[in-house]
C-alpha cells in the first residue's frame, strides 16, 4: 500500500470523498444523499397523511398547531457506484513513473471510494489481470491497492479503446465512470464507449497521464522510432521544425478530445507525471471539483 499511496497521503484523503455533479439514484444504502425520499436522519419536507402512510411519521406537534395529520418525509442515503477503468496498453508502461502514476491515481480514487461507503470496481483494459469485482467497505482498502499494484500490462496489440467498448456494453444505469489513460491512439472507439455510458446516465471522468516528453519532446537528430505497441519502425531526422509539428498534432489531438468531452459535460483534466501526486489531488481534482469535503 505504501508503494502507491504514503501513509501520510492517506491520512489526508480520508477527510475527502469523490463528488457527485449528480444526486445519487442507487440500490444500495450509503452516505449520499438521493433524490429519491427514505429513512436517514436527514429531514426533507411535511406533507399531508394519506391512508396507508406510516403512522409513527406523523409530527404531533404539527397537528396540535394546525389540527391537520402532516407526516415527515426524510432523504434516503445510498452509495455512488464507481468503476475505474485503467489503460494497461503497452504504451502504458513505456516509462516507469508514467505506469506508477496511473496506478496511484487508481489507488487514490479506489481509497476516497471504500473510504466513504461507496462501491467501487477496478477495470484493467488490455491487461491479462482479470477486473476486481465490485466491493464496498474501509475494510477492503488494502485489499484494493494490492490488486492495482499488481497489475500486469498488456502482452497483445489490442487497443485500449477496444477493450472499453467491451466493458461500457456491460455497466449498469447511473453511477461514475473513472477512465485513465495516456489516450494517444485515434479517439473513435473512447468516443463510442463514452456514448454508451452517458446513455446509461453515468457520469465520466477522464484522467490523461502524460510523460513531458509526450508534450514537449526534446530529440535532436537521427533516430530510429519504434511503435511499442505494433513495434513498428520509423527513421525520423528530428529537426526543429519535425519538432514543432510533432507538437501541433499533440494539440490537435488533446484539442479533439476536449472538444468531444466540453458540450457533453466531461471533465478532461491531464496529468503529467511532473507534477507531484499530492499536488495532481489537492490542487487539480479538488480544483476542477472531483473530490471534496
Amino acid at each position: 500500500m505504501d508503494t502507491l499511496l504514503s501513509p501520510i497521503l492517506t491520512k489526508r484523503l480520508a477527510n475527502f470523498k469523490i463528488t457527485s455533479k449528480k444526486q445519487v439514484r442507487g440500490g444500495h444504502k450509503g452516505e449520499r444523499r438521493s433524490k429519491r425520499l427514505g429513512s436517514s436522519l436527514e429531514f426533507s419536507d411535511f406533507r399531508l397523511y394519506h391512508p396507508g402512510d406510516d403512522l409513527r411519521q406523523i409530527d404531533w406537534n404539527t397537528v396540535a398547531r394546525t389540527g391537520k395529520y402532516y407526516i415527515k418525509q426524510f432523504m434516503d442515503e445510498q452509495e455512488l457506484a464507481i468503476t475505474i477503468h485503467m489503460d494497461c496498453t503497452k504504451s502504458m508502461g513505456i516509462n516507469e513513473g508514467k505506469w506508477l502514476r496511473a496506478k496511484q491515481l487508481a489507488a487514490t480514487f479506489s481509497f476516497l471510494s471504500l473510504a466513504n461507503a461507496d462501491r467501487v470496481e477496478i477495470v484493467p483494459l488490455a491487461s491479462p489481470t482479470r477486473r476486481l469485482p465490485s466491493t464496498k467497505g474501509k475494510a477492503m482498502v488494502n485489499r484494493a491497492l494490492s490488486f492495482i499494484e499488481g497489475i500486469a500490462l498488456a502482452t497483445d496489440d489490442q487497443t485500449f479503446g477496444e477493450s472499453l467498448i467491451q466493458k461500457s456494453k456491460q455497466g449498469r444505469l447511473g453511477g461514475c465512470q473513472i477512465i485513465i489513460s495516456d489516450f494517444l491512439e485515434d479517439p473513435t472507439d473512447l468516443f463510442h464507449a463514452i456514448k454508451q455510458m452517458q446513455a446509461k446516465h453515468q457520469q465520466v471522468l477522464l484522467v490523461q497521464v502524460v510523460l513531458p516528453e509526450e508534450q514537449d519532446p526534446d530529440y535532436l537528430g537521427d533516430l530510429k522510432l519504434i511503435d511499442i505497441e505494433s513495434s513498428g519502425v520509423r527513421e525520423v531526422s528530428m529537426s526543429p521544425r519535425v519538432v514543432q509539428n510533432y507538437k501541433q498534432l499533440f494539440e490537435a489531438h488533446i484539442q479533439r478530445l476536449q472538444s468531444f468531452c466540453n458540450p457533453r459535460g466531461i471533465d478532461f483534466i491531464q496529468s503529467p507525471t511532473s507534477v507531484s501526486l499530492e499536488r495532481m489531488i489537492f490542487s487539480t481534482l479538488m480544483g476542477k471539483g472531483w473530490i471534496g469535503r
